[in-house]
């Protein structure tokens, strides 16, 4: 994200608290359309997505509207419609797909499998992209958008990556409880959560946040099938039996996010020197 001169800088807790309660109610908002609209059919599917791209546009209005009383320029947060948004976009799209693609090769290193036809069709592929796209930008906008930019103001940009990847981990323990398959989901989406955070450190730009988190939903979930669901254009059939000693997925997933949170951690301290370097004495 921009760095913001500190003398500009007008700390706001008010604001956080506004945010926090409004982005609970949106992101309320967001479930209970999925839950009022959950036929696949044409009306409800299009009824829940105007909400959630609703929902989007609503918190980037708040957003910038926070950031403001904090002293904090819009651009801080990188979401303008631009020609660099469509590049960070793109830059996104290729983490993205990065990550996945070391996922499938991790996985066929501990056991080998080929790939053959899933269930899904290009309609329903298409139909969650876009489901994918509205609402992962939500997600985005709440956990690295307005709060991501001003902790990192109070904290620097690795702190804040990391809490927010932290809580961003625990805001999906609400669909599994206390439970072994809530522990591995807080692990598993912690873990995505540095991927993105990062993301967006590296371009300033919460596009790329956008394009990492919802390429990297559509090739794992609905293109490649590695999640197991059997609702992808293709599946994993594997030629070995699955591990019942541990969790190989889990593994897989933590392995993954550790390379490419280290790939991009490093590009990010190459660009700093750079810049740095660049400055006159």
């Amino acid at each position: 994200m921009h760095q913001i001169a500190k003398e500009d800088f007008d700390f706001s807790l008010k604001s956080v608290f506004i945010f926090v309660v409004l982005a609970f109610v949106a992101w309320g908002i967001n479930i209970l359309g999925q839950i009022t609209f959950p036929s696949p059919n044409t009306v409800p599917y299009l009824a829940r997505t105007t909400i959630t791209l609703i929902l989007d546009g609503a918190v980037v209005y708040l957003s910038i509207y926070l950031l403001k009383l904090n002293g904090i320029p819009s651009r801080a947060m990188g979401s303008t419609v631009t020609g660099d948004a469509v590049t960070a976009a793109l830059v996104g799209l290729m983490i993205g797909f990065f990550a996945v693609a070391i996922i499938a090769g991790l996985l066929y290193i501990f056991i080998p499998y080929h790939f053959g036809k899933g269930t899904a069709t290009a309609s329903l592929l298409f139909k969650e992209s876009v489901s994918y796209l509205v609402g992962n930008s939500l997600e985005e906008l709440l956990f690295r958008g307005f709060l991501f930019v001003v902790l990192s103001q109070l904290t620097g940009w690795r702190t804040s990556t990391a809490l927010m990847a932290l809580a961003f981990g625990l805001f999906h323990l609400s669909g599994f409880g206390f439970t072994t398959e809530g522990a591995k989901m807080v692990v598993t989406t912690t873990s995505f959560g540095f991927i993105f955070g990062l993301s967006y450190v590296f371009t300033r730009s919460l596009w790329t946040a956008i394009g990492t988190h919802v390429a990297s939903n559509i090739f794992l979930h609905a293109i490649a099938g590695l999640d197991g669901n059997n609702r992808a254009i293709f599946v994993p059939v594997f030629e070995k039996p699955w591990p019942k000693s541990y969790d190989l997925d889990l593994w897989v997933i933590v392995v993954d996010a550790m390379i490419v949170s280290c790939l991009l951690y490093r590009a990010i301290l190459v660009r700093d020197r750079k810049m740095q370097a660049s400055l006159p004495d």
